[in-house]
């Protein structure tokens, strides 16, 4: 989706001990014995897939991921896959991963995924995943924002509002959901309110200047 902007995160230096023994935990019922120290590997695995996500490392995460895949397939790794796919722009591959997980407990991420994908087609149904994802997962401040913004660009901007100002009050700094916002306060010609939300979050004149005139953009037919 437009003007999405993805936060970078810092990755910490990871020294993993190649010689240690695996940890295993045994029981007198015959349970299966857990490999622990596999666990972690994977858990300190997903972490560095996730930083590279962040840091828009989109081949490097896929290489990670079909890594861990040939050995300890998951449904949290087939999620990171669809999330990695679909910024590169593999729509069709990153829908279905997504629908591969509906029903799972990564059912609103899928949910999220599948809106974004349609955004760039058919805002109708996007609109309809997007809100899914939220009823899902209300407090999630990102849900809120796409769904607010997918709104706000169908022209639905009554709807739009109470998603967006969700957004920015579950998440302040959040500069893209404010910035939306924004631009939805003018697009509805609430210029008070507009330029108190900027004035309270610091934003400079040129800043809202740059603002009204990306609201001018969305408000053009299409």
């Amino acid at each position: 989706m437009r003007q999405r902007v993805v936060a970078a995160s810092v990755l910490a230096a990871v020294t993993m001990a190649g010689c240690a023994m695996p940890t295993r935990n045994s029981s007198a019922t015959g349970e299966p014995l857990r490999d622990v120290n596999a666990e972690s590997n994977g858990e300190v695995h997903t972490d560095l897939i996730r930083a590279m996500l962040a840091k828009q490392q989109y081949y490097a995460a896929l290489a990670h991921i079909q890594d861990q895949q040939r050995v300890r397939p998951t449904r949290e790794l087939k999620l990171l896959e669809a999330e990695a796919r679909r910024r590169l722009g593999q729509g069709a591959a990153a829908d279905k991963l997504y629908r591969d997980l509906l029903g799972t407990e990564y059912d609103a991420d899928a949910e999220h995924g599948i809106g974004l994908i349609a955004a760039g087609s058919d805002l109708k149904s996007a609109v309809q995943h997007l809100r899914s994802a939220v009823q899902r997962r209300p407090t999630d401040a990102l849900f809120r924002n796409d769904l607010g913004y997918a709104l706000m660009v169908s022209g639905r901007y009554r709807e739009a509002l109470p998603e967006l100002a969700t957004a920015v009050e579950l998440d302040q700094s959040n500069t893209l959901g404010r910035n939306n916002l924004i631009m939805l306060l003018l697009l509805t010609h609430d210029e008070a309110r507009a330029k108190q939300v900027a004035s309270d979050s610091g934003v400079s004149d040129e800043q809202l200047a740059g603002l009204r005139r990306q609201a001018q953009t969305l408000a053009k037919p299409r």
